[in-house]
């Protein structure tokens, strides 16, 4: 169960780096999608930390 919960944090963490990469090529919402890029990053970080804590 440990490794499903480090897989979803990867995901959320490669996806954040995916969305800042993405953000200068998407027009008129660069700035959503970066921000989306935050979210996903700062959900990369809080989520392990509150799953783990529980297992």
């Amino acid at each position: 169960m440990v490794i499903i919960k480090l897989i979803v944090a990867g995901v959320f963490f490669l996806g954040g780096w995916a969305l800042f990469g993405v953000a200068h090529y998407v027009p008129g919402s660069e700035a959503v999608t970066y921000f989306a890029g935050i979210v996903a990053e700062a959900l990369a970080f809080a989520l392990p930390i509150h799953l783990f804590s529980r297992s």
